[in-house]
């Protein structure tokens, strides 16, 4: 996020981790009586034209007449689809707009509503394009969508759309093809600020994408450190779309705030609900776990080496009708502790560096024969507007791991390929493939007030022993409170989740229109026969890799092996050892063989993974070593 200052905020002395001070819960409607009117809101239309389609750069001349035939004939559904992975890349600077202007301009977030109100309407017929030196299939589309909030939040949003016919424009530079963005530009527009190194991935670029990034070291970087802006490396590397968004206050209508409305106008206080869809964003992935991995320091995996992990989704959402206010956690660089800190409700992450919240969410993930389990510790932000209703605000206060909450309507989200987002499945279908169910359960030790928070004669919080202790033995007290009857009946979900025995979410069939070598997904273990290959510790071979004549061209990759799990670990494109294209014969692959990463993984040997240029073509690769 941009030019992270700390803004002057309330104390949060009398309500940390409690409602807001005028949240009371009843008892529960009566079936008998008709519910209460929604208050008066507002409406502001949102529409943006924009333009998306797929790079065809990375493609051998001879493929790319063919498969841009394929593209121009494919059903709108699948454009409209295009469509939206593009527009998600804007959620990022709209969540955390307040970040990206000066403060004497006084913007608040502006996100855009739930993505089931969008339209996507496309705008004539695909064409193949070259834009900015590019070869691409393109059309043209127009996003339009509503958003529906309470009266005040226009102008606590943006000023200009304040009155009746305000409007904004918001400006975006975007990718004309949105898929593979890591793969091709690296971290030039990885925004990382208050996430753990290393968790931005190829399948969560949206919820990184910052067009402002700049090269160098700068806020944005954290993992990696690219020597491109960027808008430079779009150019470079796929070609870009300028455009505005833009906002319009629309005179209120209840007609058309019935057509928009997502979520029901919440209740008095706060309740957290787990998005069970979330779960079903899973996959499995390898990563090599050193001693002085932050993965270790927090806990987060069962032991050293290779691993492999089951990554999700988590995400809640507040469908209560007031904010669950957490407030200022900061206390590491005050001159004094905060309310949180003199009662150790917050740990602080060395290897992080800011605070955590130990009791957020617990996942756990069972067959008939194994049970594994994992509480991890996060910061508690609003990072995604969910509903779109009256009691649904456009602005909050919860952005960063300084001051925590869950704004009413919004929620809190931890996608797959967050560090420590998962749950180490290390040897559990080592007998054979299983089902396991996984889940996840929202505020599982109650720290979280769902419901009415108990005062002293002051209006100060009353604190309760709970039970926990630091990891240097001190007490860990939550604030009491008189939660609300049922307040747990939307804090868990579950799943049913195929484990196999080997291989990862790269041997997976591609599901989004990944095209080129360059996609991590559509790979099979193996190249004809040969599935591992010796290779010298730290030094290289080649191998000669060919397609016959009628087939098509294929794409060879090669991974390390790891001598712990028995297997390759089947790998991304950026952890490659090699990656090339193979079109034609006696194509030499050079392959940098890994060093021994400790005494069990001495190296000594890769593993190989093959895959058609273009998925759902059938190739005959095959490869030696020289």
């Amino acid at each position: 996020m941009k030019n992270l200052m700390r803004t002057e905020r309330q104390s949060s002395s009398l309500l940390a981790l409690t409602l807001a001070a005028s949240a009371v819960l009843g008892c529960g409607p009566d079936d008998n009586v008709s519910p209460a009117p929604a208050p008066e809101g507002s409406l502001i239309a949102t529409t943006m034209d924009g333009r998306v389609g797929y790079l065809l750069d990375e493609l051998p001349e001879a493929l790319r007449d063919r498969v841009a035939q394929q593209l121009l004939a494919q059903p709108e559904s699948i454009w409209q689809e295009r469509a939206r992975a593009q527009v998600r890349l804007m959620g990022y600077r709209l969540v955390f707009r307040n970040f990206f202007y000066d403060e004497a301009e006084a913007k608040g977030q502006l996100p855009l509503p739930p993505e089931e109100k969008w339209q996507i309407t496309l705008l004539g017929a695909p064409e193949r394009a070259t834009v900015e030196g590019h070869d691409l299939v393109l059309i043209d589309y127009r996003l339009q969508s509503t958003l529906l909030s309470d009266a005040d939040s226009p102008e606590a949003a943006d000023s200009a759309l304040g009155a009746i016919g305000g409007t904004w424009e918001e400006p975006f530079v975007l990718p004309l093809d949105p898929e593979l963005l890591l793969q091709r530009t690296g971290y030039a527009c990885m925004d990382e600020s208050e996430f753990p190194p290393n968790s931005v991935d190829g399948e969560n670029v949206a919820t990184f994408y910052d067009q402002d990034c700049e090269a160098g070291e700068n806020e944005c970087h954290i993992t990696e450190t690219p020597d491109e802006d960027c808008s430079a490396a779009l150019t470079r590397a796929v070609g870009s779309l300028s455009t505005n968004l833009q906002f319009e206050r629309l005179p209120w209508d209840p007609a058309v705030a019935d057509q928009v409305r997502v979520g029901a106008i919440g209740q008095s206080g706060a309740d957290l609900q787990v998005i069970g869809d979330g779960l079903e964003n899973n996959r499995i992935i390898y990563r090599y776990i050193s001693a002085d991995s932050c993965a270790m320091a927090e806990n987060c995996v069962t032991g050293l080496g290779w691993r492999r992990l089951l990554q999700f989704d988590a995400s809640v959402k507040n469908v209560g009708a007031d904010a669950l206010h957490i407030g200022d956690v900061d206390y590491y660089l005050e001159d004094e502790d905060t309310l949180l800190s003199k009662h150790n409700i917050f740990v602080y992450s060395e290897c992080h560096e800011h605070y955590h919240f130990a009791h957020y969410g617990s996942f756990e993930l069972a067959t008939d024969n194994q049970r594994l389990g994992n509480k991890q510790a996060f910061c508690l932000q609003s990072t995604n507007r969910y509903g779109n209703n009256e009691t649904a605000p456009l602005t909050h206060d919860y952005a960063s791991c300084e001051y925590q909450g869950i704004q009413a309507g919004w929620g809190d989200d931890y996608g797959a390929g967050v560090e420590c987002q998962w749950i180490d499945v290390t040897g559990m279908a080592d007998g054979g493939p299983v089902m396991a169910q996984l889940d996840f359960k929202s505020n599982p030790d109650r720290f979280l007030c769902e419901g009415a928070p108990v005062l002293d004669s002051a209006g100060e919080p009353v604190f309760e022993d709970s039970g926990f202790v630091t990891g240097t033995n001190q007490r860990v007290d939550r604030p009491s409170c008189d939660f609300s009857p049922g307040w747990d009946s939307n804090n868990l979900e579950s799943r049913s989740i195929p484990m196999l025995q080997t291989g990862g979410f790269v041997i997976e069939a591609c599901t989004r229109g990944q095209l080129g070598p360059l996609r991590d997904c559509g790979f099979s273990a193996g190249v004809g026969s040969l599935s591992d290959v010796a290779c010298p510790v730290g030094g290289s071979i080649q191998l000669r890799c060919s397609v016959p004549e009628s087939s098509p061209p294929a794409v060879v990759r090669v991974c390390e092996y790891s001598e712990q799990l028995g297997t390759g670990v089947s790998c991304v494109y950026r952890d490659a050892l090699a990656n090339q294209l193979i079109e034609g014969s006696d194509v030499l692959v050079e392959v940098s063989c890994p060093e021994a990463r400790d005494a069990v993984e001495v190296g000594g040997r890769v593993s190989l993974y093959g895959a058609p240029a273009v998925p759902g073509d059938v190739t005959q690769l095959s490869c030696s070593p020289l």
